[in-house]
This record gives structure tokens, C-alpha cells and sequence, in this order.
């Protein structure tokens, strides 16, 4: 006997991140993201999702259970790049920012210049997006924007 068809699966590849939540709790799970020709990786797949109007999204812990988790209520997320096959997706631009719940992350803002003289403060108020991306290495950070207290551009405004 075959298997009932469920009409609510959707096909979806997972993406190992970390969570750290406004109460300081740490969780390590799997996103779900849509399948693409390329693997799944922090800086592609987890902003297209945290980025949507949803409030939640569910997150897979290592047991196997599931956690719906309130976008809001998220500090940061942690996970690996993509391998790097080619050119860089900007410049990067060295940051250090400090979070509502003490935490403290340096990483690089990859500006896209459009013109020679785009700042740190021009990229983060004209970016619509809820989650900033920063690189570290072969690591990113997306952070809340709500939950940013200051970014401290190390480049000395030249960036």
C-alpha cells in the first residue's frame, strides 16, 4: 500500500543556523528553504525568509521537534556562507555592532556602490530589510535591525 499523498507538503532543503533569541536563549536547528540549484546558505536563503511579512517561521532542532519562532524576538542568526565562486557581492565595509541584549558582533556590510560615496549610515537607511547581514570569513550574522543599539563603522566613515 502507497503512502497518502499530503497536500500540504512542500518540497524544502534544510539550512543549519543558530538562533539567539531576545531572552538569551540559544537554539541550533534547521531552517527550511526553498530548493535552488545552488546549496542552501545563510547569506541567500535565511534573509529571503526572515525578510517576509510572516512573524513567524519554524526552525527544526536537532531532536527532530520543531519550534515556531517569533522573527521579532530573534537577536541574531549564525550559519555558514556559500562557497565563494567568483566576485564578491560588494565591498566590504568592517563594522562592530552592539545589540539590545549586550551581544557585540564585528563583521563586514558588503556595500554595493552605486556611486563612489555610499557610507555605513547611507547602506543601513536606505536598506528596507528587518535583518543586516555581516561577514565573517566563511561565517555570516544576520541581526535584527529592531534590536540594534548602535553600528560603530570601523572603516572611520570612509565606507
Amino acid at each position: 500500500m502507497s503512502e497518502p499523498h499530503n497536500e500540504y507538503f512542500i518540497e524544502k532543503e534544510t539550512l543549519p543556523v543558530e538562533v539567539v533569541l531576545v531572552t538569551g536563549e540559544e537554539l541550533r536547528g534547521c531552517l527550511f528553504v526553498q530548493p535552488s540549484w545552488r546549496r542552501p546558505s545563510i547569506e541567500f536563503d535565511a534573509p529571503v525568509l526572515l525578510n517576509q511579512p510572516d512573524s513567524y517561521f519554524p526552525l527544526q532542532l536537532a531532536d527532530g521537534t520543531t519550534r515556531l519562532i517569533a522573527k521579532g524576538h530573534v537577536v541574531l542568526m549564525r550559519g555558514n556562507t556559500a562557497e565563494a565562486d567568483g566576485e564578491p557581492m560588494g565591498e566590504p565595509a568592517p563594522v562592530v555592532v552592539r545589540c539590545t541584549n549586550g551581544l557585540v558582533v564585528h563583521g563586514n556590510l558588503m556595500i554595493m556602490r552605486v556611486t563612489s560615496n555610499v557610507r555605513v549610515l547611507d547602506y543601513l537607511n536606505r536598506s528596507a530589510e528587518e535583518f543586516i547581514v555581516l561577514h565573517q570569513g566563511s561565517r555570516a550574522v544576520l541581526v535584527n535591525r529592531r534590536h540594534v543599539v548602535l553600528v560603530q563603522d570601523e572603516s572611520n566613515g570612509a565606507a
